[in-house]
């Protein structure tokens, strides 16, 4: 079996929960330009974009979690109005696709506390 596409898993996550995190990951990108451009070109970091850029990415993992409870409780919901029970890779292919929008939202979530830390470490050194 072929390996999916970043498209087909973005559309097999459902655009409700991955849009959103697509534009808090895009959101962050900026906000780390934006601290690396002043850290180079003053030398000073300002707070509050590094706080706003630690909540962002918290959102981010948080709506992924949501939009994979959200996926599980349809899909328990189907399974429970079956006939027949369903076999049970089937169940397990379900379960995989359900956790995409977690995964998704915990790596923007890791690569926003990341930036954070490091900004953090390097306020740190500069005073």
């Amino acid at each position: 079996m072929l390996a999916a596409t970043l498209f087909e898993l973005h559309n097999w996550g459902g655009i409700p929960f991955m849009i959103p995190i697509d534009l808090i990951a895009i959101f962050n990108l900026v906000i780390i330009g934006y601290v690396l451009f002043r850290l180079i070109s003053t030398q000073s970091l300002l707070s509050k974009p590094l706080e706003l850029l630690k909540h962002l990415g918290g959102f981010a993992m948080a709506w992924g979690a949501f939009g994979t409870l959200v996926g599980l409780f349809a899909a328990f919901n189907s399974l429970e109005a079956l006939a027949e029970p369903l076999p049970v890779n089937v169940i397990y292919g379900g379960l995989k696709v359900s956790l995409i929008t977690f995964l998704y939202g915990t790596l923007v979530y890791l690569i926003s506390l990341l930036a954070y830390i490091i900004f953090k470490a390097t306020e740190k050194i500069s005073q």
